[in-house]
């Protein structure tokens, strides 16, 4: 009997495992990776087969009878090709999550859409020797007309059923007919209708058909658009479907369709600029070309500086891959970036790019893939989920501004794009680029060590100058009287540059904010008396160390001086767009944060904007942070650089000290130097003085002797496990007999540490206790092991995070 090992598409943590169906005799052409209907527990659910294979009844045992058979394929061919299939039970076992759950991130909208492979004549294949047989004329006649699929042409040549397999591949084969992808079910495919002329129009013809103007009129234009015009075009031109019908009936004209493709990015047009490759990008280039050429794995970490020209090195290399016949993938951290990056590649690439991210329709998703599956696209370009399009043969995978923490998932399952990245790469003999002004100190770590091969550009392109960088300390701004968002020396600088007619972007650093409470006066943050981190501020008036489980009530004046200028912090980007106002009335200020960019090219129109010089000030959050580059940017403020250093988190200090790197890279990429105002409460500390000076060696060296003394990564790797219950007893509870067993496990080994558990930063969330169970370990495959065997990945109280990228 032929059985199938079959993953059922439903999202719960209870259903891991693969379950045996039989395959009915219709159905024997199905393999691995096909998309089927299977009946699970009453009701018919979309599965994935692992495995087909034909059991005896002996192997088949007690199942003999008892299996369900597989009621449907979903769609017309294997929807997961083999190295996708080999990178989800990797990252299935990796991430100790169900297979399923990991298939699902390869299927734009993760489930329920059905792929039918539509077949359409080739107009110019018309005089192939194949077609002189009748019955593949008349195949090949009713897809000229139409896109069909296999169902639907057995339905209409019930004659050639049993040989339309046979003969489709035949003529697929010989480029005489093509497959198209249609999305049934959630998003329908779009298709236009052209019309195409089968004869010239002569004299002789016009005057057979002289009672018939209309007809005339439309064979005329059909001619002088060259004999092929879209039916709408047509209709535009007062000309009817009953005359494009009598046209059709008399054989003069064909009507075909043809499949639209949506692409929001269509219209994004750039123009080349000729460009001459410094010597630190030749260097780079002429490193990564031998894996390219010999298509073998190698991770490549490329560390230049803001404006140094990585994004060229991408385009070069791609060039490459491209050549190659291989294809690209290129991933940005967040979606605001995403139109700057295609444009610099549409300027290279024009109609060879698909576009990836959450905020594209689905059914723009679904048509990127189909473009990728028919190899009409050969670069994908997106945030983090563009790494789960079903290419075929890739050769490159860039990943820009490496370090970013959105990266990262936040929700099940919660997989690190570097992490899956770095597999896919493997697996396809791909060469990975990770590139970043300010790498992870984990991706530092690695190259250094040999594992990835490093690349230096420390110069800006036509050795501009890195901007100057003023830092001012906040708490001698209160000390002279000034208690706005803004220092003096940044309003000077917002003046001087409009006075000159230049732009500015101000960065305000929301991280953090409205979670610690801090004297204005000294700087003062109160701290766990126990452990030293910043105490959180919770909106129950309490203070507390979620690493001591420690509360205290919030002072009245500053333990240190004594000031009354002691508050929790909070201050948000509508504020300071009102003191902007009021201190530069004429300022013309546009927003870019989380309120103004909730629709699809929100980011994209505001950058737009800017860059035209719509608007003298660029006012946001992170988001104006990252990548962008605008001509006229001159200066930069940094609002708050240092809150992230109050949060209790063993990554606070290289996340300030990337953030002040990376927004004063913003300005001066230009012509003139740029001028950069860094607004802090923590001027001494190494994160902010590094930061100033782009001193990314120095911070790096002071950093790593503070995580090697506290087994941090990279010296270690993090497992967060978040234990959650109604009863706050059994969740703590929960957590505490977990640690007893690791401890037992691992018999206190000083490579296997356990912390906690702790109230989680939202301890209590829609009436539910949560508690953070951390383990610090040398050997992560052994906690992976221990965690399968006390079965947590099963459990549904439990949500394991590998990785982690946030303590909190």
């Amino acid at each position: 009997m032929l059985t199938a090992s079959v993953f059922v598409n439903i999202p719960v943590k209870s259903i891991a495992k693969a379950y045996t169906y039989s395959v009915p005799a219709e159905l024997s052409y199905l393999e691995t990776g096909w998309r089927v209907f299977v009946p699970f527990g009453g009701r018919k659910v979309e599965g994935f087969i692992l495995a087909a294979a034909e059991k005896s009844d002996a192997e088949l045992g007690e199942m003999r009878g008892k299996l369900k058979p597989i009621e449907a394929a979903v769609d017309e061919e294997a929807w997961f090709t083999p190295p996708v299939l080999q990178a989800a039970k990797w990252l299935a076992d990796f991430y100790l999550c169900s297979l399923a759950e990991m298939m699902r991130l390869f299927m734009p909208g993760k489930s329920g859409l059905k792929i039918t492979v539509l077949y359409a004549g080739e107009p110019e294949k018309r005089e192939h020797i194949l077609l002189q047989m009748p019955a593949y004329r008349q195949l090949y006649e009713v897809l000229s007309a139409e896109a069909l699929s296999r169902l639907a042409l057995g339905r209409k040549l019930p004659e050639l059923k049993a040989e339309l397999p046979a003969m489709l591949d035949k003529m697929v084969q010989y480029g005489i007919i093509h497959k198209e992808y249609a999305a049934d079910k959630r998003e329908k495919a779009r298709y236009e209708q052209d019309a195409v002329l089968q004869v010239e129009v002569t004299e002789e013809l016009r005057t057979a058909y002289k009672r018939k103007k209309a007809q005339v009129h439309a064979l005329e234009v059909l001619a002088v658009a060259g004999g092929k015009l879209a039916v709408k075009e047509l209709k535009a031109q007062k000309i009817s479907a009953q005359v494009l019908k009598a046209l059709t009936a008399d054989g003069l004209i064909r009507l075909e369709n043809r499949r639209i493709m949506r692409d929001s990015y269509r219209e994004a047009a750039a123009v080349r600029a000729e460009v001459e490759l410094t010597a630190d990008q030749k260097t780079a280039i002429a490193a990564m070309e031998p894996a390219v050429q010999a298509r073998t794995y190698q991770g490549f970490l490329l560390k230049g500086v803001t404006g140094s020209g990585k994004t060229q090195v991408y385009i070069e290399m791609a060039g490459k891959v491209r050549k190659a016949g291989r294809q690209v993938i290129v991933l940005v951290p967040e979606i605001a970036l995403t139109g700057q990056v295609v444009m610099a590649f549409k300027a290279y690439f024009a109609s060879d790019i698909v576009v990836m991210h959450s905020r594209l329709s689905l059914a723009e998703r679904n048509d990127a893939v189909l473009r990728v599956r028919r190899g009409q696209a050969g670069i994908i370009i997106g945030a983090r989920s563009a790494l789960f399009t079903p290419a075929s043969d890739v050769g490159l995978i860039i990943m820009d501004e490496e370090q970013d923490m959105s990266y990262k998932q936040d929700e099940s399952p919660r997989y690190h794009a570097k992490v899956v990245a770095e597999e896919l790469a493997k697996i396809h003999q791909a060469v990975l680029l990770l590139g970043s002004a300010t790498p992870s100190l984990e991706s530092y770590y690695r190259a250094k060590s040999g594992e990835f091969t490093l690349l230096n550009m420390p110069k800006r392109i036509g050795n501009l100058p890195l901007p100057i960088v003023q830092c001012v300390d906040m708490r001698q701004e209160l000390r002279l009287g000034n208690r706005h968002i803004m220092s003096a020396a940044l309003r000077q600088l917002i003046e001087a540059t409009m006075a000159q007619k230049q732009q500015i972007i101000i960065m305000l650093n929301r991280r953090g904010f409205s979670t610690f409470v801090m004297c204005r006066s000294c700087g003062e943050v109160i701290k766990c008396k126990l452990c030293g981190l910043p105490l959180v501020y919770h909106k129950n008036g309490k203070l507390s160390c979620h690493h001591c489980d420690v509360t205290e009530p919030v002072p009245d004046v500053c333990p240190k001086c004594g000031s009354r200028y002691i508050k929790y912090f909070g201050s948000g980007t509508e504020k300071l767009e009102q003191e902007l106002h009021q201190l530069v009335p004429s300022a013309r200020v546009i927003r870019m944060d989380r309120d103004t960019t909730n629709t699809k090219f929100a980011h994209q129109e505001i950058l737009q904007k800017f860059r035209e010089k719509q608007y003298d000030i660029l006012l946001g959050t992170q988001m104006v942070a990252k990548g962008h580059d605008i001509p006229d940017v001159t200066a930069v403020g940094i609002i708050s650089a240092d809150s992230s250093l109050n949060l209790p988190d063993f990554r606070a200090a290289e996340r300030c000290f990337m953030l002040i790197t990376q927004t004063a890279g913003r300005a001066g990429r230009h012509e003139h130097q740029g001028k950069v105002v860094i607004q802090t409460y923590n001027p001494e500390h190494y994160a902010v003085t590094c930061g100033i000076v782009q001193d990314y060696e120095g911070f790096y060296e002071q950093e790593m002797k503070l995580r090697q003394g506290l087994f941090y990564p990279p010296f270690s790797r993090l497992v967060k496990l978040l234990f959650q219950h109604e009863d706050e007893n059994t969740a703590k509870g929960n957590g505490q007999r977990l640690i007893k067993a690791f401890n037992e496990h691992f018999k206190d080994s000083r490579e296997q540490q356990i912390i906690g558990p702790s109230p989680a930063v939202i301890a209590r969330f829609r009436g539910i206790y949560r508690f953070v169970v951390l383990i610090k370990t040398a050997d992560l495959p052994a906690v992976q092991g221990f965690l399968r065997e006390q079965k947590l990945h099963l459990r549904t109280d439990v949500a394991i995070d590998i990785d982690p990228i946030t303590m909190l």
